[in-house]
């Protein structure tokens, strides 16, 4: 068979440019917010701790991101599920999506919990060998992945709503955790309880973000999608 080019053909349609771009934009904002945290938090911890603290951060920052690649991986094969099961009305299979995502990346992050809370020396020695990181290390890391079974929910609620096309609330719960929960508490804790206070700022972040994205998540189920079905 002959494909034939139609050159007035690869025209740009506004109204799906705009939404490419607006769910687009979510990824991007994503990014953006994770490299305003990290200098953010390097300038912070070395001004409480000096290089050791940011030493610190930089192994615990490896971790969580091996931490989350899974999740992230379940996310990336969630979004074009979910997408396509919602376009096609098929929203049993668009229920069915979500728990089985977030079954699976909630026991992900079990294990990675339970790994990081019981042998975060031994992880820490895999990276340096510097006394005062090796001491500074571990009680940090306990303190960054408190949560991180819940991460998930989060993560994966806020991609529902970017996979169903809905750009401005994907867009907000995604910064939910970093930009509206995280950066403030960085600044504000550590009034209160010095270089702690920094660590400590990942899982109230995480918790208080993971409740809204259920919030949210929770509503839309019930007023779109059951309400879908029983019709």
């Amino acid at each position: 068979s002959e494909l034939k080019i139609n050159l007035p053909h690869f025209g740009l349609d506004k109204p799906i440019v705009s939404e490419i771009s607006s769910l687009g934009f979510v990824t991007l904002s994503r990014q953006a917010i994770v490299s305003i945290t990290y200098l953010l938090m390097n300038n912070i911890l070395f001004d409480l701790g000096g290089e050791t603290s940011v030493t610190a951060y930089a192994i615990v920052g490896r971790m969580l991101m091996f931490a989350l690649f899974p999740v992230y991986g379940i996310t990336q094969g969630f979004l074009p599920i979910a997408g396509y099961n919602y376009g096609a009305l098929k929203y049993d299979r668009v229920k069915e999506t979500i728990f089985t995502a977030m079954k699976y990346a909630v026991g992900l992050g079990v294990l990675v919990f339970m790994g990081l809370m019981l042998f975060p020396e031994s992880i820490t020695s895999l990276f340096t060998t510097d006394v005062e990181v090796l001491k500074e290390t571990p009680p940090a890391m306990r303190w960054v992945f408190a949560a991180t079974p819940i991460i998930a929910v989060q993560t994966i609620g806020a991609a529902y709503f970017q996979a169903v096309g809905k750009a401005i609330p994907a867009l907000l719960l995604t910064l939910t955790r970093q930009a509206f929960f995280f950066i403030p508490l960085i600044f504000i804790l550590p009034i209160f309880f010095g270089e702690v206070g920094v660590w400590m700022s990942f899982p109230i972040s995480d918790v208080l973000a993971t409740f809204v994205t259920a919030f949210f998540l929770n509503r839309e189920v019930k007023l779109k999608l059951n309400v879908a079905l029983s019709e």
